[in-house]
């Protein structure tokens, strides 16, 4: 009986190292045919890429851009300075880009990706968004009042015509850079996609801030001068506040984005084909 057990035990065993090595070989063969194919090899996949990574900016940079609030607005006579720190929060991050992104039926590799731009994107944002400042925010009240500045607005202007320190993470080449430490592979099919990515990313940014607006700040308080005769006002306010300012108009285009995207693999997407 014990002998039989023994033997039973020794085929049990034997059985599941066979079966074991079985499914480690399958496994192999799985992951050098997806290192052979590539997650991009073909065009279709590509574009299916771009379709689903502009369109999971677009949404996260609507939701975003509506939320933002730029306090803190200093206002001497009709100029209004708008410095490092004013474009409030909320910031743009990569967990509210993900948040609509189904990772089911999913490649661990595809959803490394997606995180990888997400990253690149809340990064380059973080830095450009606190950096972000404008030292000539139009507020023509404020050049004529007496005594304080009463309730004012701000004459719209564009997003682009301020600057930013961190203007350079929002480039081509920052974003790639960024995206290049975390890829998951370093094969030409996925090089190629970040790059059309990051490329199409930093187009759709400039153009953005060349359509997008910052308006609805109102401006109060400071000092102004006395009216005649004990004064020789009305003149220029100093040190007035600017508060409760938003970015409207032009969101960041998804469409545009997709498009920039397919432009860049037709026109680079030999390398990938070539890789084997």
């Amino acid at each position: 009986m014990k002998q039989a057990r023994r033997i039973f035990t020794m085929r049990y065993s034997a059985t599941l190292l066979l079966t074991s090595l079985l499914l480690s070989a399958l496994l192999v063969e799985a992951a050098a045919e997806n290192e052979k194919s590539g997650l991009f090899k073909t065009m279709e996949s590509r574009e299916q890429f771009a379709r689903e990574i502009s369109s999971l900016i677009e949404k996260a940079w609507k939701k975003w851009q509506d939320k933002v609030v730029i306090n803190n607005v200093y206002v001497e006579g009709s100029q209004g300075i708008l410095l490092p720190g004013d474009v409030r929060e909320p910031v743009f991050t990569a967990s509210a880009m993900l948040e609509e992104f189904d990772r089911s039926g999913r490649s661990q590799d595809y959803v490394r990706c997606v995180r990888t731009v997400a990253g690149a994107l809340e990064n380059g944002m973080r830095l450009w968004q606190r950096g972000y400042s404008h030292d000539n925010i139009p507020f023509p009240q404020g050049a004529s009042c007496v005594y304080t500045l009463p309730p004012s607005n701000n004459i719209p202007v564009l997003v682009g015509t301020g600057r930013s320190t961190g203007d350079n993470a929002m480039t081509e080449e920052t974003l790639y850079r960024y995206m290049l430490y975390r890829i998951p592979h370093y094969r030409n099919d996925i090089l190629l996609v970040f790059k059309g990515t990051a490329a199409a990313i930093s187009e759709c940014f400039s153009k953005w801030k060349a359509s997008c607006r910052i308006t609805d700040i109102v401006a109060t308080g400071g000092v102004a001068p006395q009216p005649a005769p004990m004064g020789h006002g009305p003149g220029m306010v100093k040190g007035a506040r600017g508060n409760n300012g938003r970015l409207e108009g032009a969101y960041f285009d998804g469409s545009l984005m997709y498009d920039k995207m397919r432009e860049c693999f037709r026109e680079e997407g030999g390398s990938a084909e070539s890789d084997g």
